[in-house]
């Protein structure tokens, strides 16, 4: 599945901070879930389970990015 690979390729960007890979990915995310939700509007059990991944991903580079503003105000 593609959103898996995005998923997959979002977390390693955020682990190598490579954030002008994350912008793209993100870009390319939108374009995903605007497919996922249209192959899936019969499947809401699919949809969620996509989406709540995605929002795990979400979440770790939210909590990254978060990180990197505390040490910026530290220094």
């Amino acid at each position: 599945m593609a959103m898996r690979s995005v998923q997959r390729a979002l977390t390693t960007a955020l682990q190598h901070e490579d954030w002008e890979r994350i912008r793209h990915l993100d870009r390319v995310c939108v374009l995903l879930i605007d497919r996922v939700i249209a192959a899936n509007r019969d499947d809401k059990s699919t949809l969620v389970r996509a989406l709540s991944e995605l929002k795990g991903v979400y979440a770790g580079l939210i909590a990254q990015c978060q990180q990197e503003v505390t040490l910026l105000h530290a220094t």
